[in-house]
Parts: C-alpha cells; sequence; structure tokens
C-alpha cells in the first residue's frame, strides 16, 4: 500500500488552502503539506514526494487580466517540466475554482490528445449575471467519465463562489470534450437534469459544465467547492434536513483521491 501524501499550495491571493488541507485530512491522507508555490517551484518542497498536487480556490494575483491566467502562466513557465512529468506518472491533480482557471489557461484542462501542455482551448469567462455568484448548487456526476476522482458520485451539493466561472469552448473543442466524456460535473435541476436556468446554473456555462477532466482522468478541474462539504453542519440547511449523512458529499472527491494513490497509483 502506498502512502496518500499530499501537496496543496499556496500564496499570491491563494485562499482555500486551510480548508483544502482539512478535507484531505478528513478523508485519510497520511501527509498533507500547504506550501507556497516558490517553495516547489525552486523544488525546496520536491514535488516528487506527492501522489495528489492541489490548486486551491482564491484570488491568485488578484484576478488581474483574467482568473487564474497570471498565476497560470507562472506554473507553466517556471514548473512546466515537472509538473507534465507528474502528470504523465498518472499522480493527480486538483483544481478548485481558481485552481480550475489556472489548469484551463494554462493548457492542462482539457488537455491535449499528444502532449501533456496544449495550447488554451476553453475558457472560464464572466458569469451571465454580471456579479459575483456565492449560493449552493447541485451537481451531476458524468458515469461514463472514468476519472479516479469521480467514483460513487451521482448527484451532489455543493457551494459556488466566484464572479468568472463561465465555462465555454469553440464547437469544435465542445464536441471534442463531449466525444471522450471529459465532462466531469454538470449544474441540474431538481430532477437532475443539466439546465441553463438560473441560478440552478449561477453562470450560464455551456452545456451547464461545472467541471471537466483531462482525458487520462487525472486531472480535474471544478468551479464549485467541494471542500466546503465536508461535514453535515456545513450545509445550509443541516437543521431541516434530518436524514442528511453526516459526511458531506464533497469529501467523496478527496477520499477518492486518497483511496487512489495508496491501492492503485
Amino acid at each position: 500500500m502506498a502512502r496518500a501524501d499530499i501537496l496543496v499550495v499556496s500564496g499570491y491571493g491563494i485562499n482555500c488552502e486551510v480548508e483544502t488541507g482539512w478535507a484531505f485530512e478528513k478523508a485519510g491522507a497520511d501527509r498533507v503539506i500547504i506550501a507556497h508555490i516558490n517553495r516547489v517551484i525552486s523544488g525546496e518542497v520536491p514535488l516528487d514526494d506527492f501522489g495528489v498536487l492541489v490548486f486551491p480556490g482564491g484570488f491568485s494575483f488578484g484576478d488581474h487580466i483574467a482568473s487564474g491566467r497570471v498565476l497560470g502562466i507562472k506554473v507553466r513557465r517556471q514548473m512546466g517540466e515537472a509538473l507534465a512529468a507528474f502528470v504523465r506518472s498518472g499522480r493527480l491533480v486538483l483544481g478548485i475554482c481558481n485552481g480550475f482557471q489556472v489548469l484551463v489557461k494554462t493548457g492542462l484542462l482539457p488537455g491535449d490528445d499528444k502532449a501533456i501542455f496544449g495550447p488554451q482551448k476553453v475558457t472560464l469567462a464572466h458569469n451571465d449575471s454580471a456579479r459575483y455568484e456565492d449560493r449552493w448548487v447541485t451537481l451531476r456526476a458524468d458515469p461514463k467519465n472514468p476519472s479516479p476522482f469521480l467514483r460513487d458520485i451521482t448527484l451532489m451539493s455543493c457551494a459556488v463562489r466566484h464572479g468568472e466561472g463561465k465555462f465555454l469552448a469553440a464547437e469544435h473543442e465542445m464536441a471534442r470534450i463531449k466525444a471522450h466524456h471529459l465532462i466531469a460535473f454538470q449544474y441540474v435541476d431538481k430532477n437532475g437534469i443539466p439546465t441553463q436556468e438560473y441560478p440552478l446554473n449561477p453562470n450560464g456555462s455551456e452545456q451547464a459544465i461545472a467541471g471537466i477532466t483531462n482525458r487520462r482522468g487525472n486531472i480535474l478541474g471544478l468551479m464549485p467547492h467541494p471542500e466546503v462539504f465536508i461535514t453535515k453542519t456545513q450545509h445550509p440547511h443541516w437543521t431541516r434536513l434530518p436524514d442528511l449523512p453526516e459526511e458531506g458529499a464533497g469529501l467523496r472527491i478527496f477520499r477518492n483521491a486518497v483511496d487512489f494513490v495508496k491501492h492503485e497509483l
């Protein structure tokens, strides 16, 4: 059995690293290290020591130019080779909210069929509401997506907290995403059907997309924050939902990652 050592990066306006690290601890990780990204770039914190790399939510570089753009450039230029090797080895990368924006803008997601880093092919634009959205939504995982992050997940309540979360792709790229089952999560209505209706789809994302993976499934990016629903009492209606499980639905993503590293990597 391998160890599940998790690296959560911090710095430059990332601000969800503590709760993300705690989620992995609750999921059974052997070790969780929160480190400034410059310590990873310099090699002081060796990327090869970990089975999962996490880019948490926040407002890296103040969302200047576009959310995740500046940090994405920094990651690709200063740790691109090491990160490509990390992904090629089959280890896991998770990007949440601003972290998803970073992965999109590096070209890691949705990825390229021939290389780890491709050109940027999709984006996360300003919400249709033209304002910051902070609300709870319901997500559906695509059962055809083989990612280990998604195992045993069907519907999941989750919170969104973003101003630029509208997923957009050119027609040919959206066709590729759908053909290869790269959609991880979609915003759905009360019947579990993907929806464009606001506020159920809080940003107007095409195809109601809330998250995607690369083709191999070892990179996941999503706009909602699973780390804010780890325990029952984090749900805004927990006192009115007597059948709500003690564990929050978001914990499954982190446990899936830990289990994969321990038993399959």
